[in-house]
This record gives structure tokens, sequence and C-alpha cells, in this order.
């Protein structure tokens, strides 16, 4: 679903639509200030967007799902069609992009709602030096896909300058690695009273650090550098400016157009996560901490995203179908014939409804519902009933030594443990879906906790289980919300900030509590030795570190 919502600039609703696709008509004369709000949920992070009739289409990337785009006002408009924001009247159009849209080779520069300074969606474009700050010369009018250069000023023949120096740097971020086969410059050729000149070489940096050098001649129309096999990365840096002739005079790029495809992230393998040691772990870096404990990307339309711990060997997993139904399958990783052969698993649907079929049984899954799966079966399907509101399955799967039948869990038959309190802002409900006073497993525990209004702290006083590892899924929370989760032994601790449906993995060694912005639900799933849900070690808070 994508949401779209028009703000004023003390954020009142002006229009507001949503759907898979927008196709939104709506009066407004435009005030500075005004803004539009995008929102991505259960689609991909990719876009096609065009936000006035006036501009082109593009393809975005999202990677947060969210992004304002404030419109352009006052002396911005000059780079713009004189008609653009401008009317009463306006025509929105917003829609998840197809992969064939995406991942074929493509002009991948292009973004006619690039913003100067603005760097949430992709491509992006930046450089180090603006002529005069001005607007006409801005970074965005080399990427929107207007090509005029025979002049320089307002639209159409807006451009990016920098002035008369050879120190300019210029980039085009992409957000994530694509592959790049060629680049086509158009310089500017405004030679109208010799106001123009040329730049007759440019090199283009690569973020692996490879450099090519572009010869360039006197500008007429496009001319074109092609690398000596593609190349992946996530930026094209244009540098080492070099004029035609001295004294240096004013050179501008109308346009910038890069070749090449973006990279799909394959989702359906199987992520290998080795188990850390507590004192290398203390050592470590955010994005290293991130790197091996941290679970993104859960939910990604007809996708099954997994991740296999050696810790304990649990296997964490997402699955999102939208216009398929999937198969959950074994890999190479489990040497199994089928995914059930030796573990058991549990699956909690935190989106719409959903069906599970389980050997031939269909199991009509609602919002919160869960289900224990014994070893031994054979044949697991999932699919939605509603494409704007897919389920989404999370999945805890631990090896298992017997066979247990299979249990519908709805959270109406889950057993509910209230505690906390208002006074400590940590008020809750543990709900026990998988659990030995609920039904029977080898090892699997797993349970959703819901945080009262105006609570924040979970599992505080924080605490250590030796004989069982933890993972959590933190869901229920906007997209400005996050939860602090601590982590690490607890004279050494840690954390990593956890957005909506993000996953962590917690070591038996490891305290593991958290706090929000505001309140908010995790599911936990523990295996180890045991199932006792009280066989805890509990740390003092004036004793952590």
């Amino acid at each position: 679903m994508i949401f779209l919502r028009l703000v004023d600039r003390q954020g009142n609703t002006l229009a507001e639509s949503s759907g898979i696709s927008i196709d939104f008509k709506f009066d407004r004369i435009y005030e500075e200030g005004d803004k539009f709000i995008v929102k991505l949920r259960d689609c991909s992070q990719f876009i096609a967007m065009k936000l006035d009739e006036s501009l082109k289409e593009s393809i975005l990337l999202i990677p947060d799902k969210y992004f304002e785009y404030t419109l352009p006002y006052g002396p911005e408009l000059i780079a713009y069609d004189e008609e653009s924001f401008k009317k009463s009247s306006h025509h929105v159009t917003l829609r998840e992009a197809e992969d064939d849209e995406v991942y074929s080779p493509r002009i991948i520069s292009e973004n006619s709602a690039d913003k100067h300074d603005v760097g949430r969606y992709f491509p992006h474009a930046r450089a180090n030096f603006v002529t005069r700050g001005d607007p006409v010369f801005y970074e965005r009018n080399a990427i929107d896909g207007v090509i005029d250069q025979k002049g320089h000023g307002m639209y159409p023949q807006h451009s990016w300058a920098g002035g008369a120096r050879e120190d300019l740097e210029f980039f085009i971020d992409f957000g994530q690695e694509v592959e790049v086969e060629k680049v086509e410059f158009f310089l500017r050729a405004d030679f109208l009273n010799d106001h123009d000149t040329w730049w007759k070489s440019i090199d283009i940096e690569l973020d692996d650090g490879s450099l090519y050098h572009a010869e360039l001649e006197k500008p007429e129309g496009g001319q074109t550098f092609v690398l000596p096999e593609p190349k992946i990365t996530k930026t094209v840096h244009l540098t080492n400016f070099k004029q035609v002739s001295y004294p240096l005079s004013f050179a501008g790029m109308t346009q910038v157009q890069v070749y090449g495809k973006y990279i799909k992230k394959e989702m359906e393998k199987v992520e290998i996560r080795n188990a850390s040691n507590a004192k290398d772990v203390k050592h470590y870096t955010t994005e290293r901490l991130r790197e091996e404990f941290h679970i993104g990307s859960l939910f990604t339309k007809d996708n099954t995203r997994m991740v296999y711990s050696h810790i304990d060997r649990i296997i964490t997993a997402g699955i999102m179908p939208v216009h398929q139904v999937m198969k959950l399958e074994a890999g190479k990783e489990l040497a199994a014939e089928y995914f059930l052969e030796r573990r058991e698993m549990g699956c909690i649907n935190i989106g719409g409804k959903g069906i599970i079929t389980i050997d031939g049984t269909e199991y009509v899954m609602e919002p919160r519902d869960g289900i224990y799966i014994g070893r031994g079966n054979k044949e697991i399907t999932f699919r939605s009933l509603d494409i704007e509101a897919p389920a989404k399955f999370y999945i805890s799967s631990c090896p298992a030594h017997k066979e247990y039948p299979t249990v519908k869990i709805d959270i109406s038959k889950a057993k509910k443990v209230p505690c906390g309190s208002t006074e400590d802002a940590n008020k809750r409900v543990i709900n026990q879906y998988i659990h030995p006073e609920v039904m029977q497993s080898c090892q699997l525990a797993m349970g959703l906790t819901q945080l009262e209004p105006g609570s924040v702290w979970n599992t505080m006083p924080s605490h250590t289980h030796d004989r069982r590892m933890e993972v959590y899924l933190y869901l229920d929370m906007d997209e400005n919300d996050a939860v602090f989760h601590m982590m690490g032994e607890p004279n050494e601790t840690r954390h990593i900030i956890m957005h909506n449906e993000e996953a962590v993995i917690s070591p038996s060694w490891s305290i593991h509590s958290g706090v929000g912005t505001k309140n908010y639900s995790f599911i936990w799933a523990m295996c180890g030795e045991n199932q006792e849900f009280t066989d805890m070690d509990h740390i003092a808070t004036r004793d952590l570190r």
C-alpha cells in the first residue's frame, strides 16, 4: 500500500489518498511550506512517481519506505516548467514499480523529484559547489530528464554549474548497489556572446576505486563514455573537471545520464549468522553489531527472508505472500528433504488474513493468530486473502527430537501474564502461545508481549538466561518511532536501534531489554536447554554498566 498526504507548514492535512496505486486529483493553490508525505507499507522500496503533470515519471528507491517532499516554491520554481506546481488543480500518480522496470537496463540516474540537499530517496545528485547557490544551477537539474543545451538560466535551460573553477565534484547516489555500463554527458552549450566554455575531460570514479577518464568535445548532443566492463557501485563520482582553455570561464552540465540496472537483492536464500563470543562483541562497531544481530527486511512482497543462526540453530523467517502462494523449502543449509524433517516451528501472523496449508489441511490465520507445526510435516504453503492487506507470517524454528501435533493458537487461547506497572513505565501483557502450559513442543517457546499506552520499557529490570537464547521481533511501531534494544554482558552493555518489524538475535550470555519512543509490541522466541519461562538470572539495574 502507498499512502500519500499533503500537509501545510503547520502539519495540517489538506488532502490524502492511499492504495496499491494512486491516481489522485485535487484542488489547492500551493503555499510556502506545503509538502507531500509518502509512506509505503507491504510493498517494495521502489515506486514510480509523478508529483506534477509537468514532470516526467521517475522510478525511485525509498529505502526507509517514508519520505517528505517539500513543494518547490518561490525562487525554486525557476528550474521547473512555468505551470509546474502553480495550478489550482493537481494530478499526482504513484505506483509500485514492476520488477522489469526496476531491474532491467535503463537510465538509472533520472529523478524528476530530486531536491537540493535532500537525500532520503534515490537517485540523488549532490556537488561541492553550486554557482551562487542559485536554483537554476542546482545539482538536481542535471538528473531531471530535461535536456536543452543551447542556453543557461531558467527552465528548460537550467543546468548544474559550479562557477569558473576546476575543483568541482559531482555525485550521483543510487541508494544501493547498481551495475553501471556507460555514462552520457550533455554539456551546456550557451555559446551566444561566448558565455560558455566546456570541459574537455571528466574523470569517473566508482566505489571500488575504479577511475575512468572521459575525453569530451565541444558539446552538441550527448557524449557517451562506455566502461570497459559493467561495474557494481552505489555512487558515480565525477571529478577532475578540466576546461578546454584558460583563463577559466563558465561551464555547465545540462544532464548526466547513467545507464545500467539496479541489482535485485536475493531474499530467498538462507542467510547464515555465526555465533559471536561475548569477549569479541564488546569491541564491535555499530555497523558490525547490526551485521551480527540485527535482522531487517523480513517482509517483502512474494519473498521468503530467512536467517539461520548458529546460536542454538534457530531459524528466523518472514514470509509475505501477495500475488503468489509461497512454499516453505529446505535449502542446502539444512541438508534435509523438507524443512521440518528434523525441526519444529511456530508462526504468528502479524499482517492481514491469510491461510497456511499443512500437508493438505488449511488453517485460516487471522491477524495475531499463531500456530505450532511439529516435526515431520512435509508440505507447508502460505497465501494471503487480500492483496491490499497481505498476511505477514513470522516464523521461528529450531531442531526437534520428536513429533508433536499441529496446534492452532489464536491470541484468545494464549496464556496471558500481566506484569509491570504504570509507575515503572513497563505495564504489559505477555501472551504465551507456544508454552508448556498451553501446548507441547520439543524446545521452542514463543509469544507476543504488548505494552500498554504510556509504557515503554520491556524486560526491565534486565536478565539473562544462560540456558536459552532468544530472538525479538519488534512491531506495532510508527515510521518515526524506535526501540533502543539493550544487549551485551551486564557490565558491557550495548544497544541496537530497532524499527518496525525488525528482529534482533539475543545470545544466552546477553541481557535483552529495551525502551521505546512510545508503546509497542514484540514477539519473543526461545530455544535451548529447557522451556522454563521463569528460568532467568536477574540483573539489578544498579549493576548495569
